[in-house]
């Protein structure tokens, strides 16, 4: 009888032990958010920034922890094998959807992963070397289309959207274009500037300096709607191609498993970093847009990407960097 009332009372003990730690406030200890490109780049900036001041909601220090390499892929991997409890997140761009395909990578973007929730969007410019004579989009086409498979075209490398933006602009107007990958936006960037590389899709956070000094030629958007820091630059949906987009997105994900509550914690914090005054003013002058969003409207968001863009890179015929 006594060994019933002692197996009992052990249940009993497990069972309170469970809901103590079940109602354990979230978070009891720093955050860790893995961003899986380097220190001072346009990644690593803007998640100092927004989670810096979401620590401020949690309560708890933020800390980032850069994993570059391999396009990401480094990084994702650390974060995809890590404890799924809340106090390691993923900082994610438009490569998550894709890196899969290209590399072999062990994990899978969607399963391995849930998300936190949308941070940003950015627009993407179709940049030319001042060298270049075309001052217009349709100027470019044509100057394009005159030349076939002389022209260089740069990206941040295979599967980047820098790539797929081409690729897919390349389909739609009918050019022959040469792809040359770099390993990340700043060689591919220095190359344009110097005038080795002809032409780049890149994001306008990582190159409105260059546009606004003149080193570089910004001839279109690749959104539908204009850019506010460059409203004289027309989009390429107004430039005779309707259906053309191409959106840069930032996000936030945590391994599988992460508990929803926990999950609607952090989504909680990074939304109210994003209605800050002060953060909105810099993501402005940053040329990004603040993008808050559930985390299933998030989740929703990637599985539309990973279709939208793996057409894409069957055709381009890309292969392993």
């Amino acid at each position: 009888m006594a060994s019933i009332r002692s197996l009992f009372a052990s249940v009993a003990l497990s069972a309170s032990l469970a809901a103590s730690a079940l109602a354990a406030p979230f978070p009891e200890k720093p955050v860790r958010v893995v961003v899986p490109w380097p220190p001072g780049g346009p990644s690593d900036t803007l998640a100092r920034l927004v989670m810096g001041k979401a620590a401020e909601t949690l309560g708890q220090a933020v800390v980032i922890d850069n994993r570059p390499g391999a396009s990401a892929v480094i990084g994702t991997e650390a974060a995809a094998k890590a404890a799924p409890d809340g106090y390691t997140l993923l900082w994610v761009i438009a490569n998550h959807t894709t890196n899969h395909l290209l590399f072999k990578v062990t994990y899978d973007p969607t399963k391995d992963f849930t998300s936190v929730g949308q941070v940003a969007l950015s627009s993407y410019l179709l940049l030319v070397n001042p060298d270049v004579p075309a001052k217009s989009f349709k100027e470019f086409v044509e100057y394009v289309k005159a030349r076939p498979g002389k022209i260089a075209y740069a990206s941040a490398g295979n599967g980047t959207l820098q790539h797929l933006g081409m690729e897919l602009l390349r389909r739609e107007a009918g050019l022959d274009m040469v792809h040359v990958p770099y390993k990340g936006s700043a060689p591919a960037i220095t190359d344009l500037l110097g005038g080795q590389i002809q032409a780049t899709f890149e994001a306008s956070n990582s190159v409105l300096a260059h546009v606004r000094a003149g080193r570089l030629r910004a001839l279109a958007v690749a959104t539908q709607k204009r850019l506010p820091q460059l409203p004289d630059v027309p989009t390429i949906a107004e430039s005779g191609y309707p259906r053309f987009e191409v959106v840069g997105f930032t996000g936030i994900v945590a391994p599988a498993g992460t508990p929803a509550g926990v999950i609607r914690v952090l989504n909680s914090a990074v939304a109210k970093a994003l209605g800050n005054s002060e953060v909105r003013e810099k993501m402005a002058t940053m040329g990004l847009e603040p993008a808050s969003s559930s985390p299933e409207q998030f989740r929703a968001f990637l599985l539309s990407e990973i279709p939208k863009y793996s057409k894409i890179l069957k055709e381009s015929g890309a292969k392993l960097d």
